[in-house]
């Protein structure tokens, strides 16, 4: 990994979450007696040091520590399939995150340097997506379908170089934090196609001729992610600025057998209505 791209990543992800164009490596006069950590999150988690252990304070150091560990790609392949990977998202309504992760000796795809298996991840403040049905005669128009609602976000990410998804859609993870309301947690993501339809529908609440209705604009829409290694969780993170790190194992099927692999933290940042 590069000192390089990791400062920059680091500045960027910092000064994000600071809302300000301004550098995030500036720092307060310590001989100021009104001197401010450089950013929410900083400020966030010395206010919560001061109240104890609690889960909120193990999400913000968590993200905290991630924003400087950046796994760099090494060759114009995984690039290319990163930019692919992006433009899923942002198509989808998803702000991607700040920087891409990757998994080396992960990818099941050959020819690619060292294996990589690069990723990218992302988050949509609900309500989100607002699929809209179609009306159907002598019956009232059908709700907007969503995943999340206000207040609510959902966490995505996406690898590439991962073609047969294994049974097992555990070990990603969020860890997100609310820097208004200084709360937050962990999640654990699951596979993108269950979750996203499960959660849909346990919005939407509909009759059993209207869920099926919604199922097949649904499968419409989970069609446009990559099933294999794709992952969401929908989180009730809260209204306001939510910072969040994805990291964790992705199982899958390769030629030379069931494959785990770990995937470096990567930092976003989401405004949530």
């Amino acid at each position: 990994m590069s000192r390089r791209f990791s400062r920059i990543a680091g500045t960027v992800a910092l000064s994000c979450a600071a809302l300000l164009a301004v550098p995030a490596t500036a720092t307060a006069d310590p001989a100021s007696p009104n001197s401010a950590p450089a950013d929410p999150l900083s400020a966030a988690v010395a206010a919560l040091q001061g109240n104890g252990a609690s889960t909120a304070l193990d999400a913000a150091e968590a993200i905290a520590a991630s924003r400087s560990d950046v796994a760099e790609t090494t060759d114009a392949n995984p690039l290319a399939a990163l930019d692919a990977a992006n433009k899923i998202l942002s198509d989808l309504g998803i702000t991607p995150f700040f920087y891409p992760t990757a998994s080396i000796n992960c990818a099941a795809v050959p020819g690619i340097p060292l294996d990589i298996a690069p990723a990218v991840a992302g988050a949509a403040g609900g309500p989100w997506p607002n699929i809209s049905l179609p009306a159907l005669p002598l019956l009232p128009q059908l709700p907007a379908l969503n995943a999340v609602e206000k207040g609510e976000t959902m966490f995505a990410f996406v690898p590439a170089g991962i073609v047969d998804d294994s049974a097992n859609k555990s070990g990603m993870q969020v860890a997100w934090f609310n820097v208004n309301t200084l709360k937050g947690g962990f999640a654990d993501m699951g596979g993108a196609t269950t979750t996203f339809v499960d959660s849909v529908l346990s919005n939407a609440n509909l009759d059993p001729i209207a869920t099926e209705i919604a199922r097949t604009a649904l499968n419409n829409v989970i069609a446009q992610l990559p099933a294999a290694g794709a992952r969401l969780a929908p989180v009730e993170t809260g209204s306001g600025t939510v910072l969040a790190a994805i990291f964790g194992n992705v199982t899958h099927n390769t030629p030379e057998g069931e494959k785990t692999c770990f995937f470096f933290p990567t930092v976003g940042l989401v405004n949530v209505g």
